[in-house]
């Protein structure tokens, strides 16, 4: 069954499962990087240049890159992480004009609070509301919100 995107209207496919997903690994990623190994492993650059030591940090971490191939819930990639600290980054421009330090602490606490409650996946004025309403500590996952 397909759905529609949210964001084009196009149809997508539905995601994998875990088992699909690991059988698609190993079936069309593990040969590429067996491949590409076997390629640096013939490869022999100039010591001490930087490609040298690309090729050495490159095969200093394969036994992390292989990882994702054998438990299906590891990505390969850091896009979670990324979309996570984007708001900060976007926040740290603005504290920057911040007027006080404690100013600028305090935004950066909301920043994290309502990050927070994203990761818990609440909707963050519906949290704010229960957190400064409350006589008592509300941590967002343990919060009984409707999200």
């Amino acid at each position: 069954m397909r759905r529609l995107s949210r964001c084009t209207g196009k149809q997508v496919r539905p995601a994998l499962t875990p088992e699909e997903r690991y059988t698609q690994r190993q079936e069309q990623t593990k040969p590429v990087l067996d491949a590409f190994y076997a390629w640096l492993d013939s490869f022999v650059p100039a010591g001490g240049t930087g490609l040298a030591r690309a090729c050495q940090y490159t095969r200093n971490e394969k036994k992390y890159l292989y990882a994702f191939l054998h438990d299906p819930a590891i990505t390969p990639d850091n896009n979670r992480a990324e979309n996570a600290i984007r708001p900060f980054v976007v926040g740290r421009k603005n504290w920057l004009f911040s007027d006080s330090e404690k100013g600028a602490e305090s935004s950066a606490i909301l920043y994290s609070l309502a990050a927070t409650a994203c990761a818990n996946g609440l909707t963050v004025e519906g949290y704010f509301i229960r957190l400064f309403t409350s006589k008592t500590l509300i941590l967002p996952w343990h919060t009984d919100e409707q999200k």
